[in-house]
Formats: C-alpha cells, structure tokens, sequence
C-alpha cells in the first residue's frame, strides 16, 4: 500500500497571530507525538515561510505508512483544541507518494 504525504498551510493576518499558533501547534503536536507515531506518522516537518513580505504563514508536512494511518492519525489531529480562536485561513492538501528523490 502507497505511503501518503499531506500539507497543512495556515496563513494569518499578522506577524504575531503566527507566532502565538506557531507556540501552540509545536506544544500540542509534542503532545500528540507518541500517539501520532503509534498510528502510522512516519515522519513530520513544520516550517514558517520566509523571504515574503507582508505573508505570514506556517506549514506542516507530515508522512503516514498507509491510508489507514493517514486517516487515523487525521482523526486524532482534527478532534484537537489547536486553539481556533485566532484567525487563519487553513488548507490542507493530501498526496499518494508516487515517488521518493535521493538527494
């Protein structure tokens, strides 16, 4: 069974809505992590774009063994307080891996 790949970009309005939900989703995803690993995760990166003015956005790219891992471990992620009261546009995207480059 393929591996699957998902996205999670949230964009905010400002510089400091990024940096408090940035605090919050590495201290909830700490918590998570063990349980997540359990499910299927494979592996997780999260990043702040930079380089771009005037845009503020965070991004988690994060890999599971199968589509029962991937939804699994979405069921945990969704039912979680990521502290929804700061404003954000949210996107998250999910791939079938069809290829891993070495580099």
């Amino acid at each position: 069974m393929a591996s699957i790949m998902a996205t999670y970009a949230q964009d905010f309005a400002t510089k400091w809505e990024l940096e408090a939900q940035n605090k919050r989703d590495l201290e909830i995803f700490d918590k998570l992590s063990d349980e997540l690993i359990a499910l299927g995760m494979t592996s997780a990166r999260h990043g702040i774009l930079f380089n771009q003015k005037d845009k503020h956005r965070l991004i988690a790219i994060m890999e599971f063994k199968n589509t029962e891992a991937f939804k699994n471990c979405m069921n945990l992620i969704e039912g979680t307080d990521w502290n929804r009261e700061i404003n954000r546009v949210e996107r998250l995207e999910s791939y079938v891996i069809d290829a891993e480059l070495d580099v």
